[in-house]
């Protein structure tokens, strides 16, 4: 018998997916620049690049499927807009070096749609080719949140982490689905995903679980 949830309606509902280690660290240590997943936080990654429904996104030929490509496709599908923070759209902390920071995606992003990043910095909207807008929220998550719904209309939000931001949307139960896709490495330090919730922890129901090569994908809804 499947859990008591949510309504399974998926319209602006929050989602996000994420990738996790054995030992719970969604990025390695000492994220920087040159190491934005941190030390050694690549290899969380290593079932989700070879897939050609990664590689399609990102402008590239050919590719694999698997039992992991429905999870890749799930990552932004039916999604009208998108939510992240300031260390996944990157550029480095404190206030913005000017304009010339515009993401880790090149000059195409793969998300074609508004994207609200999360910042204490002020800092002009711009548009990228392919219909991808970053607009920078400096007034906390709820209002985010809020401007995102509004952008994606009758379409589904996607999450994009890290760590911080799914942590403040699980903790304030706003957090309507969550995919966790485990790989068997053992990171040792970084950023966990399920630190600083305390007594906000939210109940989560398991709906689903896939096995995969090198990877293990866990779907989760938020549970009544």
């Amino acid at each position: 018998m499947r859990p008591t949830t949510e309504a399974d309606d998926s319209m602006s509902k929050l989602k996000l997916n994420i990738t996790m280690s054995l030992d719970g660290y969604v990025a390695g240590p000492d994220q920087s620049l040159q190491h934005p997943l941190g030390i050694g936080g690549e290899q969380l990654h290593t079932w989700l690049a070879p897939l050609k429904a990664f590689r399609e996104g990102h402008g590239a030929d050919g590719g694999e499927v698997n039992a992991s490509t429905p999870f890749a496709e799930d990552i932004l599908a039916g999604a009208g807009a998108t939510i992240m923070g300031r260390n996944m759209f990157g550029g480095g902390p404190g206030p913005w070096d000017g304009d010339s920071w515009q993401g880790w995606w090149g000059d195409d992003p793969p998300f074609h749609h508004p994207v609200f990043v999360l910042t204490h910095h002020p800092r002009a909207s711009f548009e990228m080719d392919g219909g991808t807008t970053f607009h920078f929220v400096t007034d906390g998550i709820e209002s985010a949140l809020e401007q995102a719904r509004v952008a994606a209309g009758d379409k589904g939000i996607s999450l994009g982490g890290g760590a911080s931001v799914a942590q403040q949307y699980l903790a304030a139960g706003l957090l309507d689905e969550l995919v966790v896709s485990v790989v068997p490495i053992l990171l040792g330090g970084g950023a966990r995903l399920f630190d600083n919730l305390g007594d906000a922890a939210p109940r989560l129901a398991q709906v689903e679980a896939v096995g995969a090569p090198g990877v293990t994908h866990i779907r989760y809804v938020k549970a009544r």
